[in-house]
């Protein structure tokens, strides 16, 4: 009786192989960052008040909120200020492509989002 060989694929096809996932995926988080941008969305009480593109911010300001003011700066946003006895929210620090300020007692929060779309600042 005949034994059929199989012709398994050598070690270093599958090291090419590897090789080949691992650019593949290198590729697509540098093309996926370099076309999205960092926007910061800020809502009070569940209400979608602003969406900041951050890449497109050139000069300092602050938004004034009910109980809160934020900082809007070239590339980062922070929470500046708060009427609230605890101020978590103000040294939680700046935001610059991740991450998410909360302040409870306003109900006010700030979140980074990466979108494929410029979005412009817009009030609501």
């Amino acid at each position: 009786m005949k034994r059929i060989h199989s012709r398994s694929p050598s070690n270093k096809f599958w090291i090419a192989v590897f090789a080949a996932v691992i650019v593949l995926c290198i590729a697509f988080i540098l093309l996926s960052k370099m076309f999205s941008g960092h926007v910061a969305v800020i809502t009070q009480d569940g209400k979608e008040i602003a969406q900041i593109d951050l890449s497109r911010v050139t000069e300092s300001y602050t938004i004034p909120l009910e109980g809160n003011v934020i900082l809007v700066e070239p590339g980062a946003i922070r929470m500046h200020s708060a009427n609230c006895p605890d101020q978590i929210c103000v040294h939680q620090g700046v935001l610059h492509d991740t991450g998410r300020i909360v302040c409870l007692p306003n109900r006010v929060i700030i979140e980074m989002k990466h979108t494929k779309t410029q979005a412009d600042a817009k009030a609501g």
